[in-house]
């Protein structure tokens, strides 16, 4: 990771006051100080993990008719204001946003820049801090206030190489942090963040191909091979990379020791196509190859790739549900075996096999 910015800009709103204030830095960070640099780098480090590791994204990309962020960017792009300018302005116009609202915020908007090998990302994050007790060098206590990771607020990522390539219909990633939804709603709309990429539908979509080619196998062998494909996905979302769909057939196939991983990979494409040809408001990937679109637009339109939602991956294998006074989940898996059994008229469900630690409380 090369960190070449990081500025932080505390703000400040009550539910009831009509103003949001703001406490502007004055100052980028000097990462080229070794007394400091290594905190700055830490930092962006655990908001990176964070960021990573969530659930909650949304992809998308600057609303056409909502400019003055993505305007701000561009300035500071093309040199015509400093990176701590933009931030500033960029803050003030969040902040003003808030008056006369019932919004609340408490915290911190940190900004940095992340230079890779392949791209350049700048990152936005809603930052909050905790109190505690800290002992001084007399040994008295004192109140003392740090960073909460674990409370990190919303997240924003705009992958600037993508951007101005303008080859990405994602190039801007919206990750909802702990906290009130309607703020973090707030702040899309602030910066103009529009949707592009329903991942939850298209995680469906991708789990009934998984479905259905799980009952072209032998009975022992169906779930077990979507518990591997649902591990793999949820993997591949922890470490924040799209599941390419012949990387997960040549896993697949590293597990099951046939042919299957192979056939995965046809299945999943031939499934693709015939999506693809009936939707009538779309082209067939033969279609467009034959109007000469390039290799990108065709492979766009067979989906060879998925960004998956972690919560339909996981509904996938397993049925969880809960209310004040009741809490359930087992395996899909059971249902076949009818261990479990539901009667959809009724809407009851019977467990035909209690677990042991359950069935001895049961009958104490």
């Amino acid at each position: 990771m090369a960190l070449k910015h990081f500025v932080t800009h505390q703000i400040s709103k009550d539910i009831k006051d009509p103003a949001a204030s703001l406490n502007s830095s004055e100052h980028d960070a000097d990462l080229e100080s070794e007394d400091v640099a290594h905190f700055y780098a830490q930092t962006a480090a655990q908001l990176k993990s964070v960021f990573t590791q969530r659930s909650g994204k949304r992809y998308g990309v600057f609303h056409p008719e909502i400019t003055q962020v993505r305007a701000l960017v561009q300035d500071w792009q093309q040199e015509r204001e400093s990176f701590m300018s933009m931030t500033r302005r960029i803050s003030k116009h969040f902040v003003n946003s808030l008056d006369n609202t019932e919004l609340a915020i408490e915290g911190y908007l940190a900004f940095f820049l992340d230079q890779l090998a392949d791209d350049d990302r700048l990152y936005m994050f809603h930052l909050r801090r905790k109190t505690s007790v800290a002992v001084n060098p007399d040994m008295t206590l004192t109140e003392t206030s740090y960073l909460d990771f674990s409370n990190t607020g919303f997240g924003v990522l705009l992958n600037l190489t993508d951007w101005a390539a303008d080859d990405d219909s994602k190039y801007l990633t919206f990750s909802f942090g702990r906290g009130d939804k309607p703020l973090q709603n707030h702040f899309a709309e602030c910066i103009g963040f529009t949707d592009t990429l329903n991942t939850a539908e298209e995680t469906e979509a991708f789990l009934e191909i998984v479905d259905e080619f799980s009952h072209t196998l032998p009975a022992d062998q169906g779930f077990e091979y979507k518990a591997k494909v649902v591990d793999y996905c949820i993997e591949q979302d922890m470490r924040g990379e799209p599941v390419v769909f012949e990387e997960l057939a040549d896993f697949m196939a590293t597990q099951v020791k046939t042919d299957a991983g192979k056939d995965f990979s046809h299945y999943i494409v031939d499934k693709q196509k015939e999506r693809q040809q009936k939707a009538p408001e779309g082209l067939t990937p033969e279609q467009l190859a034959a109007q000469g679109h390039d290799t990108r637009v065709v492979a766009d339109a067979i989906k060879t790739e998925l960004i998956p939602d972690r919560k339909k991956l996981k509904g996938f294998i397993r049925f969880t549900g809960k209310n004040k006074d009741l809490s359930l989940s087992f395996s899909a898996s059971l249902l076949d075996k009818e261990e479990v059994v539901f009667d959809a008229v009724s809407n009851e469900l019977r467990i035909k096999k209690v677990p042991e630690s359950l069935l001895k409380q049961l009958k104490q």
